[in-house]
């Protein structure tokens, strides 16, 4: 008998927190996969989908709820994940899901077109007022043409801002290019920026090549660093801005564009101007609307938020479970000053998760490296100790929580840590234990 795949949207869904844990289940959930909401309530998800395959940064993916193979979309809402059954059926073949996942890749692969923007607002992270604000403000601007300068320090995601900003505005169909301006020589960028025609300069194609205004026509030039943009270079510039029009280099024709200007910096560009550096004229053309991205520190609420969300990334690349953030480092995380903001934050989460072990991120796991000491307020955080003492205070935590999550029994404890029964009386003996 031909086996039937049911593409159909009520075998229900659940709702989890942040941190994976599940908080409602729909009664279509409960009665199509005979789960009880009460015993699941508070548990972690994959308790309940288990093999999780493509996990969590994936929008579609393979799983196998209460034994039964299924395909599930995963969607965010406010602070919660939403995850609804797509396919359930129990004899479905794993080529059938392989093919019928093959055929959604496909399907998405098709939709793709060269220069897309990658970010939307909702995977931008954060909830925190200053964040919001942002957010919110970035939005209001969003469907207008008008330029905008984005401010911040390093690493607080300017770019992603820009992206977002293009996915809802009327050009979203057409290319998002970015430029960083730190990144291309003075003698090259303007090629690289206006084009140039064939026979320009020596080692020029000799079918000319367009530049990048032109390759974001009827789209969105996002200009990173534009502080470092070479003088000369900002005068030709401020013309396109006027004229809407460029010219290649070598060229004598000039070519009505249609592009909108994104531009950042993590400079004072007022104060550029008034060392001569920067052009007046250009600096207000850019100045239209002036949006200022929070750094971490004026956003500490976010901070655990945007570390789950890097280890949900980071789970996926290397193909581990992590779940947790112990007490302790999380407690390191609030109260490091973070200069390098997002980008900093991301790289110290994969740096731990490179040497993790289990499914809970620790102190342990990151003892080695420099930030572990350097630029923490004094707003009585425990400092770093000796790599002996570390494992010590590592080992001790691990043990009482276990503990604490098996309700004092020990068989069940060990196995959480999965150590032999007599190695975990042996700790509780050396650590003096109850």
């Amino acid at each position: 008998m031909e086996k039937t795949i049911h593409l159909i949207e009520d075998w229900g869904y659940i709702e989890v927190d942040e941190d994976g844990r599940l908080l409602h289940a729909s009664p279509d959930f409960c009665k199509n996969f005979s789960i009880n909401k009460e015993d699941c309530v508070g548990q972690s998800i994959h308790a309940v989908i288990h093999g999780m395959y493509g996990r969590r940064r994936k929008k579609v993916f393979f799983g196998v709820i209460s034994g039964i193979n299924c395909i599930i979309r995963v969607t965010r809402k406010e602070q919660r994940e939403v995850y609804r059954v797509l396919v359930r059926d129990g004899d479905i073949e794993h080529y059938e899901m392989v093919s019928f996942m093959h055929a959604i890749d496909q399907a998405k692969m098709n939709k793709k077109k060269p220069h897309a923007h990658k970010y939307t607002f909702e995977e931008i992270i954060g909830n925190s007022k200053s964040m919001k604000t942002a957010k919110e403000l970035a939005v209001r601007i969003a469907t207008s043409n008008s330029t905008v300068l984005l401010t911040g320090e390093s690493g607080t995601g300017k770019e992603l801002f820009a992206q977002a900003i293009h996915s809802i505005s009327a050009r979203k169909n057409n290319p998002f290019i970015a430029v960083n301006c730190a990144a291309i020589p003075g003698e090259l960028f303007e090629s690289e920026l206006f084009g140039y025609e064939p026979g320009a300069f020596s080692g020029a194609k000799k079918e000319g090549k367009p530049g990048k205004i032109e390759l974001a026509m009827n789209g969105t030039l996002f200009l990173d660093e534009i502080s470092e943009l070479p003088y000369e270079a900002q005068g030709k510039l401020l013309r396109v801005l006027q004229e809407k029009e460029v010219e290649r280099v070598g060229g004598t024709v000039s070519k009505n564009i249609d592009i909108r200007i994104i531009a950042a910096t993590n400079r004072d560009l007022g104060k550029l101007v008034e060392e001569g550096k920067f052009r007046q004229d250009l600096f207000y053309r850019l100045y239209v609307f002036d949006l200022t991205i929070p750094s971490l520190r004026e956003r500490q609420e976010d901070l655990l938020p945007l570390a789950h969300y890097f280890i949900d990334i980071f789970n996926e690349r290397f193909d581990l479970e992590v779940k947790f953030i112990d007490s302790r480092l999380q407690e390191w995380i609030l109260n490091y000053e973070w200069p390098g903001n997002v980008r900093e934050l991301k790289a110290f989460i994969e740096r731990g998760m490179n040497i993790v072990e289990g499914d809970t991120l620790s102190m342990n796991d990151l003892y080695f490296t420099p930030l572990a000491t350097a630029n923490i307020s004094n707003r009585n955080i425990t400092p770093l100790q000796s790599l002996e003492e570390e494992v010590r205070s590592a080992e001790i935590n691990a043990i009482q929580r276990a503990l604490e999550e098996a309700n004092g029994d020990r068989t069940i404890a060990a196995h959480k840590l999965k150590i032999h029964i007599a190695s975990l009386y042996r700790k509780i003996a050396k650590y003096n234990l109850k």
